[in-house]
């Protein structure tokens, strides 16, 4: 993934990103969170094309979930308060804090899946599979043995999608008020993207 990909990339999560508090908080706050993302050293963030070289999807995973959380937050700050001044979105303000009391979850688990999207007209065409490809080989290279997603417990399909890729249940948590499913899958060998899946942001001139 690219600063040129970041355009589309928001455009598809604030179309098909269902019930993510970070979804809601707007289109300028999206473009500031991947923006700060892609330049981390913990983020490993890749993005496929369909046929027509548009972006299909993307994925946003991390080595180090910690300390991406702590870099990102006062990043994030000034974009969150001018979304949140929005009288359509002050209604988010206490789940925020919500999010903030609540933690990560236990036992700590460095390396994890953060967003994961694909387009619904490119769904089933093998990207979303792709895209875990890719970024399992990233983990793999730096050594990382296994890795955590959440989903909604209610997005069955989510959930039948990660199981189908040998993802374990882990544990099921209350997250803003919402019942969360916590996966893990373990990581094996690095493989090779299917040519679908573009490299991660430490190769800005892969473009397409």
């Amino acid at each position: 993934m690219t600063a040129a990909s970041i355009t589309p990339v928001v455009g598809l999560q604030a179309a098909f990103l269902e019930g993510s508090i970070v979804t809601q908080l707007g289109p300028g706050f999206l473009a500031r969170f991947h923006s700060a993302a892609l330049v981390h050293d913990s983020s490993r963030a890749f993005v496929a094309f369909d046929d027509n070289d548009e972006v299909a999807g993307f994925a946003l995973g991390t080595v180090d979930v910690h300390r991406f959380n702590a870099y990102m937050k006062p990043r994030v700050l000034p974009s969150t308060i001018r979304a949140l001044l929005s009288p359509t979105r002050i209604g988010l303000l206490g789940s925020l804090v919500r999010m903030v009391l609540e933690g990560e979850p236990q036992p700590p688990m460095p390396a994890e899946l953060l967003l994961l999207v694909v387009h619904p007209r490119s769904r089933r065409c093998g990207i979303g599979r792709s895209l875990l490809v890719a970024l399992e080989s990233a983990f793999a290279r730096e050594g990382i043995g296994q890795y955590r997603v959440a989903a909604r417990s209610r997005l069955a399909v989510a959930r039948a999608f990660y199981e189908a890729l040998a993802f374990e249940h882990e544990q099921d948590r209350t997250v803003l008020g919402q019942p969360m499913v916590y996966l893990t899958k373990r990581v094996e060998g690095e493989r090779e993207p299917s040519g679908t899946a573009e490299r991660d942001k430490r190769q800005p001139g892969s473009g397409h």
